[in-house]
């Protein structure tokens, strides 16, 4: 058999038990159908939202194996240092994201009612769930990622071989990426016990697939996938989309064949209700605790998911106000405008810019306008989960194209700072080798990472309205501007001359942007020492930003030295309104009325004044 070669990202692999947590992980996965593109091509991809993981690239090779042939099994994390197989080609030490053949993925974990543990992890208690014995699987995702590229060259194919291998052997979740969690009943479910996949092929077609764990007797796991209808987007952002499933397979919807039998027999489904697959096997978002006794977060998927559709459609969902629900929003939505790559590339970098959740607006945001957030606490309340966010490790998207060679655009660090360059995957593994260097654990001005880790902390550090402006967009757009320039030229040589042509382009480009990217950091340096700004242009020194006007207006700035200290404004409008010289200039207003707090005995959000009081 013929395992097809992919790029994907190096991993760590080792004998992780179901108790180790990892912090800081969470993804978010888009698919695009081919009828939306300018081109035809669909899409397909993630922003990997991961604080410990590696962001170095890899190439798995094509290999031949005999009939019969076994192939290796390991239990994946994404750390590093990490160690990859004894083969350094070896696909069990990655987590694939395309192949040669044009068929590209995402993923995003979501929260489940149904989850397998690893082999032998299976608490003796039982499942916490339901008392019963706890089912166990053998593949976890990376597992059914890596066999789908070595395997398949379609979307449908992707689809039917990841649910052959649930359906075989079970799925299991990351190893330490789950954790348990109590609905309003007090059952017990598991946030990121579930996975979603998004796959884009060479004929235009995009599908998501959902699949969660087992139920003992009846079916080692469970899945569902859908095709996009013609034209569509579709996006996860930890939290399950897939609603109501067909009771038989058709062109659209391919299944377990177990599905409804395992709902019953779980006690999840009645038997007579629509078959929601989101409804039935994840928790309730908007009333779930994990950890418990923790107050639930649905905003973490439904601030993402309403942007993202906003974006797609903005005639139809840009002035939709934000639904606390998530599954209130659509599992997909016709694209309004023919998209190209830069398009895409839009998606995974926003930060909400121009909409009431604008992450450069607010105190947390400071005088001049960080739209990064630290995250962690306290239990007080939530920030804003962004798109684009300080511990993305990568932004990837898979351009799978009909016509051109398909072509992986990768973006390393956080993607709103970061360029977003080639990689194409029939040329094999010849990249920069800056995309495969450097570790989180060791800085090195050798490595891609680094040097984009750097600048967008430099810039958020230090003055982002005037870094973002002066430096970082503007280059940023040039370089990706050129890069799409370059792109068509260097294939219609590549059709004459071979694909060595594009190979050798790739290198050059990868290793420009990088090379580009570390002077700029030692340009923010120069022009942001001591809080000033210094013009290596006009050779002025020492220009003092102060803080804006309205910034000290807003929070009482006088003649008074002591220590200031603010208390949330509940009504930004009317402040605005009354006093516009306290506003930042592109505050928008708010229209989305939302919760402040959040009562545990009676699980339900609290509005208003009792929210602000009686939240807990």
């Amino acid at each position: 058999s013929l395992l097809i070669g992919s790029l994907a990202l190096l991993s760590s692999l080792h004998g992780a038990t179901a108790g180790e947590p990892k912090r800081g992980l969470g993804c978010t996965a888009i698919a695009i159908d081919g009828a939306a593109a300018e081109d035809g091509a669909a899409f397909a991809g993630m922003n990997a939202d991961c604080a410990q993981c590696d962001p170095r690239v890899a190439f798995v090779p094509p290999k031949e194996h005999p009939e019969g042939a076994r192939r290796q099994m390991y239990i994946f994390s994404g750390e590093a240092p990490r160690f990859v197989g004894y083969d350094e080609a070896d696909s069990t030490g990655v987590l694939p994201l395309m192949n040669e053949k044009g068929l590209a993925l995402g993923e995003s974990s979501c929260a489940a009612r149904l989850m397998n543990y690893p082999p032998g992890q299976a608490p003796k208690t039982g499942d916490p769930r339901t008392g019963k014995n706890a089912t166990e699987g053998l593949v976890d995702l990376a597992n059914l990622m890596q066999i789908a590229l070595e395997r398949c060259e379609t979307a449908r194919c992707g689809v039917k071989t990841m649910g052959a291998l649930a359906d075989e052997y079970g799925f299991f979740p990351m190893v330490g990426e789950w954790s348990p969690g109590q609905e309003a009943d007090g059952k017990m479910a598991f946030d990121d016990g579930g996975e979603a996949v998004t796959l884009a092929d060479r004929s235009g077609e995009a599908w998501i697939f959902h699949v969660v764990g087992g139920v003992p007797g009846v079916a080692k796991s469970v899945w569902a996938a859908m095709r996009l209808p013609k034209g569509h987007a579709g996006f996860v952002a930890n939290n399950f989309v897939l609603r109501d499933v067909p009771e038989v397979e058709t062109d659209d919807w391919l299944f377990s064949p177990k599905l409804r039998e395992a709902a019953r027999v779980a006690g999840i489904w009645n038997g007579r209700e629509p078959f929601d697959f989101a409804r039935i096997f994840a928790p309730d978002t908007v009333t779930f605790s994990s950890p418990v006794g923790n107050a639930p977060i649905p905003l973490y998927a439904s601030l993402r998911q309403w942007r993202l559709v906003g974006i797609a459609a903005p005639e139809a969902f840009a002035s939709m106000p934000l639904p606390v629900d998530p599954l209130e929003l659509p599992s997909t939505v016709r694209v309004e405008k023919k998209m190209r790559p830069k398009d895409a590339f839009a998606f995974l970098s926003d930060l909400y810019q121009g909409t009431e959740f604008d992450m450069t607006q607010g105190i947390l945001a400071g005088p001049f306008g960080n739209p990064f957030r630290l995250e962690g606490g306290p239990k007080l309340g939530q920030i804003p989960r962004g798109i684009s966010i300080p511990r993305t490790s990568y932004s990837v998207i898979g351009q799978s194209r009909p016509e051109e060679e398909a072509v992986m655009w990768f973006a390393v660090d956080t993607p709103a700072t970061s360029v977003y360059v080639p990689f194409y995957p029939a040329v094999g593994g010849t990249h920069a080798p800056a995309y495969s260097t450097g570790t989180l654990l060791d800085f090195t001005r050798k490595s891609a990472f680094w040097a984009f880790d750097f600048v967008a902390n430099w810039a958020s550090m230090a003055n982002w309205r005037h870094a973002a402006e002066h430096f970082v967009m503007p280059l940023r757009s040039q370089l990706q501007d050129e890069i799409q320039q370059e792109m068509h030229e260097a294939e219609a040589r590549a059709k004459v001359d071979g694909p060595q042509v594009l190979a050798e382009w790739q290198v050059k480009t990868q290793q420009r942007v990088v090379d580009r990217w570390w002077q700029l950091a030692d340009e923010l340096i120069v022009a942001y020492n001591d809080g000033n700004f210094n013009n290596a242009t006009s050779k002025k020194l020492g220009s003092s930003f102060a803080y804006p006007e309205w910034f000290a207006r807003q929070i009482g700035f006088d003649q008074d030295v002591h220590p200031i200290f603010v208390k949330r404004d509940w009504e930004p409008e009317e402040t605005c309104a009354q006093a516009p010289g306290q506003c930042d200039p592109s505050y928008k207003g708010q229209s989305s009325p939302l919760p402040s707090g959040y009562s545990m005995a009676t699980a339900t959000w609290l509005y208003g004044a009792a929210g602000r009081s009686g939240g807990s």
